[in-house]
């Protein structure tokens, strides 16, 4: 199937970290003005500050068995509207969140989803990073051998997507044994840095990724008028 022709859309690229609900504050925001066509189709890429976050799928008390264990590392937990289970997202993980109207997509949320692993698989990869999806609802993300490396939630109102990914790109993995990461008892993490056996910062990751998402949803990025 040929490439969709490439059209503009907007790039909110946050510095520094992020508190989560800040992040959540502005999303709403922009979610609603896509869906008022006062804007084109959106991409915030940013680092969070250190939390769990959990989906409508979530079994709290299965996958936060410990919170205050959570509590006294200083990550915070919070309830989302996005699909899925448990992740964490902290420094040193790029997390993307694409504001698009999935109607030139065809209202399909599944090729929504395999569109952001397949551009996460390509980016990866051109970091030097073999990585694939896996068969399974309770599999969705990008994986390494059996080591997960992208976590993938999103949310749909109106058409309008809203949440999105994140990218272990060289993040502090310990946060990860503190909880049930997605529901997968015995799931081991991994990160960009580790399986490419180098340094990799947060540019070289965004530079990737938004080639790869450009290209795999027709979209050329250029910044959000403040």
């Amino acid at each position: 199937m040929s490439a969709p022709a490439a059209t503009a859309a907007y790039l909110l690229d946050l510095p520094g970290l992020t508190p989560y609900d800040e992040a959540l504050a502005t999303m709403a925001d922009l979610a609603g003005a896509r869906s008022q066509q006062a804007i084109p189709d959106t991409l915030m890429l940013l680092e969070h500050e250190p939390v769990v976050t959990l989906g409508t799928r979530t079994d709290v008390a299965s996958e936060i068995p410990h919170p205050a264990l959570l509590e006294q590392r200083g990550i915070g937990v919070v309830e989302v509207a996005r699909g899925g289970r448990a992740t964490y997202h902290g420094p040193g993980q790029l997390v993307g969140y694409p504001i698009l109207d999935l109607a030139p997509l065809g209202r399909d949320l599944r090729r929504y989803v395999e569109i952001l692993e397949g551009a996460l698989i390509d980016a990866l990869g051109d970091l030097g990073v073999v990585a694939e999806a896996r068969e399974g609802e309770e599999h969705t993300g990008v994986w390494v051998e059996d080591r997960k490396i992208a976590s993938i939630g999103v949310h749909v109102a109106s058409w309008i997507t809203t949440h999105g990914f994140a990218l272990n790109v060289d993040c502090d993995l310990g946060p990860f044994d503190l909880f049930v990461g997605c529901g997968l008892q015995e799931t081991r993490y991994t990160t960009a840095a580790i399986e490419a056996g180098r340094p990799i910062d947060r540019a070289e990751a965004s530079a990737a990724v938004l080639a790869r998402l450009g290209e795999r949803l027709g979209r050329t990025w250029e910044a959000l008028p403040l």
